[in-house]
């Protein structure tokens, strides 16, 4: 997407429609509801997910975790980084193209939008391209419009995993001034929000993310990636039908892959950083294949192993490594978790002197300090009893 000079040209991907787009839709769609609704429930008289920096805890499915428990913390994100890497080796970039937010929000709801008012990809970049008339003023106002509402509500809600759903509630109608904060972080997340899903889009998938750096070194010979079968469409040339035992393979060079892709690459030259594993290819190959009565998959889920005529191995040690890793950590934190002291009491002694003598010396006095913390819901009330023969 970077041309002479380094300037960028725009990409303008073409409709298509087929069985796994549908399938990305059903997906993303349970997501995005997920994500949204989310906030609006609880679990134990807390909010599901509530990440209250502020207080400095949060609230995850009705378990309470403060700055003491870090130990559970790191457990967690130490395992889903080997979960990460697991999925990556076995499944290849299954992320990207299925649940990634940047291409849920992108594919199902701004590409979607655009397709709806502007029309297909040749119609956009036909509207681009065209002079500043009253069709394109409207539609680009509508656009742009339905766009702001999208991040808005996509801002509001973000909000609410760290302030609370009653709190943004409570905000909603007071004056900005008097939650200048808030009303602040609200506003840089609706502005990269609009500014990455309007403008920046593709460009963050190839430029900003690491995880497509990642996949050089997590994906090897078996993991699963949309791959092009080379030794049945080479050499790729149109076919008239009269033509029998030309040689040529079963791909006419179309460009159809080429015309989908919301990454601009072409699946045909093999793997590459920019593929998002989307399937947007897989389907509008298939598209053509079936026009031109051949085989379907000629691009589809596959493997540098299958591509190379060399029998695939699912168990590996890598990905077996990965697991055994994996449930480790993830049981070492979920039982950190469910074992957790429901009431927390620290006794320190203050720096300065160990302890004092009352004048006449018949009296040992020593100060300490007493520090409680409830992790729970419940009101919890502390009885401090010194033994006979002692004064508190």
């Amino acid at each position: 997407t970077i041309g002479e000079g380094g300037k960028r040209f725009w990409l303008y991907p073409a409709a298509f429609h087929g069985a796994w787009l549908n399938r990305r839709r059903v997906v993303a769609y349970v997501l995005i509801l997920i994500f949204f609704i989310t906030p609006w429930t609880t679990v134990g008289g807390r909010q599901t997910i509530l990440l209250d920096v502020a207080e400095r805890k949060f609230a995850i499915f009705g378990l309470v975790f403060w700055p003491q428990d870090t130990l559970i913390f790191w457990a967690f994100l130490l395992g889903t980084v080997v979960t990460i890497f697991f999925i990556t080796a076995q499944w290849g970039r299954l992320w990207c193209g299925w649940a990634c937010p940047q291409t849920v929000f992108l594919e199902h709801v701004f590409r979607r939008i655009e397709n709806w008012i502007e029309g297909d990809g040749p119609k956009r970049n036909r509207l681009d391209k065209g002079p500043w008339n009253t069709e394109k003023i409207g539609k680009k106002t509508l656009k742009y419009a339905l766009f702001i509402l999208v991040s808005s509500h996509f801002a509001n809600t973000v909000l609410c995993y760290f302030a609370g759903t009653d709190h943004v509630l409570a905000m909603t109608f007071q004056d900005p001034r008097g939650n200048w904060s808030w009303f602040l972080f609200m506003g840089f997340f609706n502005l990269m929000f609009l500014a990455d899903f309007a403008w920046f889009r593709e460009q963050f998938c190839i430029i900003a993310c690491p995880y497509g750096r990642f996949q050089s070194v997590l994906l090897d010979k078996h993991s699963t990636i949309v791959g092009y079968d080379t030794a049945r469409g080479e050499p790729r040339g149109v076919k008239r039908k009269s033509e029998k035992n030309t040689g040529k393979g079963d791909c006419i060079d179309c460009n159809r892959c080429v015309a989908v892709c919301p990454t601009g690459i072409d699946i045909r030259m093999g793997l590459q950083m920019e593929c998002i594993n989307c399937t947007a290819c897989m389907d509008a190959c298939d598209e053509i294949m079936l026009k031109i009565d051949k085989p379907k998959k000629l691009i589809g889920y596959t493997s540098i192993a299958d591509l190379e005529g060399i029998k695939r191995q699912f168990i590996r040690f890598r990905t077996m490594g990965y697991l055994a890793v994996i449930v480790l950590v993830w049981s070492f934190g979920g039982y950190m978790a469910v074992n957790k002291r429901d009431l927390k009491l620290q006794l320190l002694r203050p720096p300065g002197a160990s302890f004092t003598l009352s004048e006449d010396q018949n009296k040992v006095t020593n100060l300490f300090q007493a520090k409680a913390v409830n992790p729970t819901n419940k009101e919890r009330t502390i009885k401090v009893v010194a033994p006979a023969g002692y004064e508190l």
